[in-house]
């Protein structure tokens, strides 16, 4: 059975701190940076990253000032990484609204992502020496899980290991990386830190798969696109699934081979998905992740 368990209230009111100090963050430039990266703020976004920071700060001795430039550096990290993945992209829009690059073109947009990566940085610059390691190599794997995905776009021959590999870097490791400076940061015991980490990488993967998911059968319902992974042959967990079915000599390998597959072949590659059973095992193995992450957990009170 399926649990829910609410964040607790002084998370919540602790989050309205975060968000005004985002504001501030972002807005410490003038002019066109300032407002490239409070649109980006603006955009929309779940706040998940900042959220497991505080949350992990409460295994050992919550303070959330202690906490508070980690949980907002890792948003800003966060919202960096969407400017240049968007920009990788060639994306004219996020959540429905025009990206950074659409409006003010792409040299704007590169400087506005570096802008934030360095404000995250200089946070972090007021907490210890070791939550800065562990943010910076949360960056660096943002970094290496992009550019794989670069590198393996439209390769239909690809395995969930392959996969796996690409997500841990590109999403799960920032999310192990608030946990476990969430924790570190609290004072909590290097095995509660160690529990934590693992949770965070595994619930990445998870949300990883989600987000693919939604890829495939989003739409109107979420405000998210459809077919976006299809189209830069960004090969997922679904489309792993379905070529199982399909074989990888099939029609859809064929679409994800294709640099510029047409509207119609977009729309056929995920017809073919949904129909295959795979979102289904899809989100089967998103859950098996998401109990992997909760197992990690029972070290702690």
């Amino acid at each position: 059975m399926n649990k829910s368990y609410p964040i607790p209230q002084h998370i919540l009111q602790d989050l309205v701190e975060v968000e005004k100090e985002l504001v501030k963050a972002a807005t410490r430039s003038d002019g066109v940076l300032a407002e490239a990266s409070l649109a980006t703020l603006k955009a929309g976004g779940k706040r998940l990253r900042p959220v497991l920071v505080l949350l992990a700060g409460m295994v050992g001795d919550y303070d959330v000032e202690k906490l508070m430039p980690a949980a907002v550096a890792s948003e800003l990290i966060h919202m960096a990484s969407l400017i240049h993945d968007d920009i990788l992209d060639g994306a004219s829009t996020r959540r429905g609204i025009p990206t950074v690059n659409a409006v003010w073109g792409e040299q704007v947009a590169i400087a506005a992502g570096d802008y934030l990566f360095a404000t995250a940085f200089e946070l972090l610059s007021h907490t210890p020496i070791r939550a800065v390691e562990i943010m910076v190599n949360a960056a660096v794997d943002l970094s290496l899980g992009e550019l794989d995905q670069m590198v393996t776009a439209h390769v239909a021959d690809q395995s969930m290991g392959d996969y796996v590999q690409k997500a841990r870097r590109k999403t799960a490791a920032l999310f192990a990386a608030c946990c476990q400076v969430g924790s570190y940061l609290s004072g909590a015991s290097e095995a509660e830190v160690a529990a934590l980490t693992r949770y965070g990488e595994d619930l990445g993967v998870a949300f990883q798969i989600y987000d693919d998911v939604l890829d495939i059968v989003g739409g109107k319902q979420t405000g998210k696109a459809t077919g976006v992974d299809v189209r830069d042959g960004t090969v997922t967990v679904p489309m792993l699934y379905a070529l199982e079915t399909l074989g990888r000599q099939s029609e859809l390998a064929a679409i994800i081979a294709n640099v510029t597959p047409s509207d119609s072949e977009v729309e056929a590659a995920l017809a073919m998905i949904d129909q295959s059973g795979a979102v289904a095992r899809a989100k089967d193995t998103a859950r098996s992740y998401v109990d992997t992450a909760l197992d990690s957990l029972k070290v702690l009170s």
